[in-house]
């Protein structure tokens, strides 16, 4: 399936949040995301993204898997505990076998290790974004 960036406004594009207290992955991925056509809100821990969820619902969440206050994995159960059901996609820079299988079982969409992190965030949220799109239609 090829990518392309969605036609529609700022207001109305959809929305993405990031959990990463790195800001050149912030830039990074939000730069990202903008050519795919996202709105993206950059949140330096998980706890600062959980407390924004009543503002908007974003139609998917990336977080670094060691966040400094709760861990990816914990982010996970904690939007499975309030009944959201919004697909996650967990980065990290030096993951393993182990935790990758774990967030995989915990219902992440994907567990993206960060130096190859442009092309399988463009695979795993472009299709997300033109569903967005389709269901906004």
């Amino acid at each position: 399936m090829s990518i392309r960036a969605l036609d529609m406004s700022t207001d109305t594009a959809p929305l993405v949040y990031l959990a990463d207290p790195d800001p050149g992955v912030q830039r990074s991925v939000k730069k990202l995301l903008a050519a795919l056509g996202a709105r993206t809100e950059a949140f330096p821990s998980a706890r600062d993204l959980l407390a924004a969820l009543p503002r908007g619902m974003p139609s998917c969440i990336i977080a670094e898997a060691r966040l400094p206050d709760l861990s990816g994995l914990a982010l996970l159960q904690e939007l499975r505990a309030r009944g959201l059901a919004i697909p996650v996609i967990l980065l990290s820079s030096d993951a393993d076998v182990t935790s990758a299988v774990t967030a995989m079982r915990a219902g992440a969409l994907d567990f993206i290790e960060k130096p190859w992190i442009d092309r399988a965030l463009v695979a795993q949220v472009g299709p997300i974004l033109e569903l967005d799109a389709k269901r906004a239609h």
